[in-house]
Formats: structure tokens, sequence, C-alpha cells
């Protein structure tokens, strides 16, 4: 679903009802934002490359994975040799231990193979994660449909936590009714941006007793080579 950035900004204005003096519209753009960089990384996005050999072990990530963000992005999949999906072939993907994503040359970051050399004829077929940004004109995202609403009781949230503080440094009023009142709208929005957030994280399923979406994973039962995959204990 393409979204438009107005659209969950007019949502987060009706949830929260704070007027332009109070909060501005920039802000709340920039918290909608920010909204959408936690939805991230709570579900981040998939994007797969075919990356064509070079009968070599070292592939740049920069270059060869076109959408990786760094410092967000992890692998997820490697498929190799990749599939002719019009031949009705069947993938094949790599084990943990066939590859390292985080081997740094020269402030370069590569994809190594301990075990393979992928010819030129061959191609790997990588699945890893991305961000989901707002781009174009106007200014849209592609989230899930489904996930709307959490990601503007998310951006609902960050803007009365904001409002709260805002309200709890208004410190020298001019009169003693002033102050009760700015009192009261920051303990008042302080609550609400917990009730957003707990909405949000209910419906992502990273709040205790939430219920969260799942896929099956291979249970290695040995830590990835040589470090940065290491075995979950529970």
């Amino acid at each position: 679903m393409t979204t438009v950035l107005t659209v969950f900004q007019a949502q987060v204005d009706a949830l929260i009802d704070a007027n332009e003096t109070e909060f501005s519209a920039a802000n709340r753009q920039a918290m909608v934002v920010t909204a959408l960089e936690t939805y991230s990384r709570d579900h981040p996005d998939k994007h797969t490359d075919d990356v064509t050999g070079d009968a070599g072990r070292y592939y740049p990530i920069s270059t060869s994975l076109t959408s990786w963000s760094e410092g967000f992005s992890q692998i997820l999949t490697i498929e190799y040799p990749a599939a002719t999906v019009a031949s009705d072939e069947a993938p094949q993907y790599l084990e943990p231990e066939d590859w390292r994503s985080d081997y740094w040359a020269a402030d370069v970051r590569y994809l190594y193979l301990p075990n393979h050399a992928p010819a030129a004829t061959e191609k790997m077929r990588i699945t890893y994660t991305i961000p989901y940004t707002f781009a174009g004109t106007p200014s849209a995202t592609t989230t899930p449909a489904g996930d709307f609403y959490a990601i503007c009781n998310l951006g609902a949230a960050y803007c009365c936590r904001a409002l709260a503080a805002q309200f709890s440094r208004a410190t020298t009023p001019t009169l003693g009714m002033d102050s009760v009142n700015h009192e009261s709208k920051a303990r008042n929005f302080a609550a609400r941006a917990k009730e957003f957030e707990a909405l949000y994280r209910a419906h992502v399923g990273t709040e205790k007793g939430a219920t969260a979406a799942g896929e099956f994973v291979d249970w290695d039962t040995a830590p990835g080579w040589p470090a940065g995959r290491r075995y979950v204990f529970h």
C-alpha cells in the first residue's frame, strides 16, 4: 500500500487534537517520520537483488545490493545458484556458515563466501531487510495497509510525549492558574502517549502478551562462522 505522508499526518492530527500553536505541523510531521523509523526496525521491509558472480569470494555490499542501508540492513537469505523461475527450478539456499556479511577492508563492507566462488555465469539471489521511507513527490511510503493505524498510533504517542515535555517545561506562568493548567496538560498528554504506544505495541507484537507474526526458520545446531550469528538460548 502506498500512502502519502499527509494522510498519516491527518490521522495523527485527529488522534491528538492539538492545535497549531501547541504543536506545529512541521513538528507533527517529524513525529510521523520518527514513528515510521521505529516501525521499520520492528517490522522491516525486504528487498531482493540478483548478484552476478565474478569467480571470487568477496562482493562489496554497497555496490552489489542496490537498496542496502548501512547500519540497518541485514541479509536474510542467499539463494545460490539463483533458480530460473520460468524453468520451475527449485530454490537452493546457502547455510549460515557459507556466508559472512560483516567483513570490512579499507572501509568497504564485503559479503564473503568461504566455501563458494560463483562463476560469471551464475547468480546469487540475496534477500535483505531495508527501512520503510517517505520518498517521491508527494512524499509517500509503501507500508502494509493493515499497519497504517498502528503507525499513526505511534506517531500520536510521540506527539503526545513531546507535548507533555513542552507543557512540563512551562514553569514561569504569569498566573498560578496557568501553572495548574500546564501541569494538567502535561499529565494528560503523558498518559495519552502511553495509551497510544500500548496500542501500537499490541498490534505489532512487541508487547508482553501480544500475538506477534511469525515465520519458520532453520534452527542451526552450531553458531554461524566465525562470529556475529550466535546461539539463541531460551
